[in-house]
């Protein structure tokens, strides 16, 4: 089976590549979606959260607004945190790709934000990096309406640096331009590793 990893900066245009390696049949673990469901609504993060900040967890669910502001205002916070989170996406990660394997897939994908942060990359055969300029990334969060600027370069300062991303690359996909281009490098480059 190949394994391939996604991964980029926040903002950097992953969702558009993952979506195009969907609609190649890939059944992709998107870790966001995870983590989103392990804070939901009695999900298993949720109590572990709550020991630590009761008071970002309104009606069983991790309000996600809160705990942001919560870990961009303590500089300890955001590592209590991936104590927490790391752990439980890497149990769900290797559910899946066991998942994968018994399923005889021939190629999954690993949508991890932080799949160099994590070493998640280590996992991969193929590692995939979504790249855009710091402006173009910081626009993108705002537009989505989910975080200020100062949360997003926050949060942004904190990840893998891109040229610690291209160093573990494979493939590096500029999204800065279009969707149409970043399409087209993606196909240009799958092809060129035999997908």
């Amino acid at each position: 089976m190949i394994v391939i990893g996604l991964t980029g900066a926040t903002g950097a245009g992953k969702s558009t590549i993952a979506a195009r390696l969907r609609r190649k049949g890939w059944p992709v673990f998107d870790a966001d979606k995870v983590v989103h469901r392990m804070q939901g609504r009695n999900g298993i993060a949720v109590g572990m959260i709550a020991q630590l900040w009761p008071d970002v967890v309104v009606d069983g669910a991790v309000d996600r607004a809160r705990l942001r502001r919560r870990v961009t205002q303590d500089r300890h916070a955001l590592k209590k945190l991936e104590r927490i989170m790391h752990p439980l996406v890497k149990a769900a990660r290797k559910k899946f790709l066991r998942s994968m394997r018994a399923a005889h897939q021939r190629v999954c994908v690993l949508d991890i934000p932080l799949l160099i942060e994590t070493n998640a990359h280590k996992d991969c055969d193929i590692v995939i990096v979504a790249e855009a300029p710091l402006a173009a990334r910081v626009a993108r969060i705002h537009r989505r309406g989910r975080m200020s600027g100062a949360e997003a370069r926050f949060l942004l300062a904190r990840q893998a640096t891109d040229e610690a991303r291209r160093r573990a690359a494979d493939i590096v996909i500029h999204t800065g331009l279009s969707q149409g281009d970043a399409v087209r490098m993606l196909k240009k480059a799958l092809f060129r590793v035999g997908l």
